[in-house]
């Protein structure tokens, strides 16, 4: 059986290390010497255990210890969050996380049982939750892009951020409980559905019921994102499948995506992308060597 370590995924003097699989492949049964926080963004698959086989989806957050045992068959697009933290940093308790109820659940081994034996944490996120989750890695990701000043520290909180969360929500799976919520969840629906078309703050209102400061501030907690850039975010990853996927031309994506200008498509594509659409087709492109 295969361990694995810190030093095979990150050399940086780093507490943490992020990995995206889209998709996850499958990975025979393992262990590692870090603490793991597997999220699964959709898709779904047969997690390997100790107890058996378990069946993970969308939504489902597994905590592994070092030393546990577990593996992944069978996938159906699943597409995942690693974050990998090194045990050193959960022994240092920054912030006295250790004090938060069922702490223990998530970062301390049972005593007279081996890691190899011992039973995996797993619960579910609902669709509100994962979003949160999402929004906060996107941000601390967003951070480690672009590196400004005292990144490390500002991402290292983002990730005690995401802790934190995961513990609220453990502790209380109706987490958070606010009138908002489905509100929230039906402007982001309508949003992802309708990013092509010029939608206006007066839509978002009239749709949701509600004003228009309660619109900016619910989507941003909820996503991370005030609602606009939320809809760019959304017309840019259409535009970056359709650069991979089809052979249509620039100008013919800037208008599927909901863009008029081509060239105002290209400048908001390089700004969000670091790279311009052509440049962007040939690196990923299906085409490509």
């Amino acid at each position: 059986m295969n361990n694995l370590t810190a030093q095979k995924f990150w050399t940086e003097n780093l507490p943490w290390h992020f990995e995206f699989r889209n998709p996850q492949p499958p990975f025979p049964i393992h262990t590692h010497s870090f603490y793991e926080i597997a999220i699964i963004y959709k898709g779904e698959g047969i997690q390997l255990t100790p107890s058996g086989e378990e069946k993970i989806r969308a939504g489902d957050v597994i905590i592994l210890k070092p030393g546990q045992v577990h593996g992944y068959k069978e996938m159906d697009n699943l597409v995942l969050m690693n974050i990998m933290i090194r045990s050193s940093f959960i022994d240092e308790d920054i912030m006295e996380l250790s004090n938060i109820p069922k702490y223990t659940d998530f970062f301390v081994l049972p005593k007279n049982i081996s890691p190899a034996k011992s039973s995996i944490l797993r619960f579910n996120l609902n669709t509100m939750q994962l979003f949160e989750i999402r929004a906060l890695i996107d941000t601390m990701q967003d951070e480690i892009t672009r590196q400004p000043m005292a990144w490390a520290i500002s991402s290292t909180t983002y990730l005690i951020q995401i802790i934190l969360l995961l513990l609220r929500i453990y502790n209380n799976p109706s987490y958070p409980e606010t009138g908002t919520a489905n509100h929230a969840d039906l402007l982001i629906k309508y949003i992802e559905k309708n990013f092509r078309k010029n939608i206006t703050m007066q839509d978002l209102m009239e749709y949701s019921n509600m004003s228009e400061s309660s619109v900016l501030r619910t989507f941003k907690r909820i996503t991370g994102y005030p609602p606009f850039e939320y809809q760019m975010r959304q017309r840019m990853f259409a535009a970056s499948r359709e650069l991979i996927d089809t052979d249509m031309d620039i100008t013919q994506i800037a208008y599927d995506v909901g863009y008029n200008d081509s060239n105002y498509f290209s400048r908001c594509f390089k700004k969000f992308m670091n790279m311009t659409p052509r440049d962007y087709r040939m690196q990923f492109g299906k085409d490509r060597d």
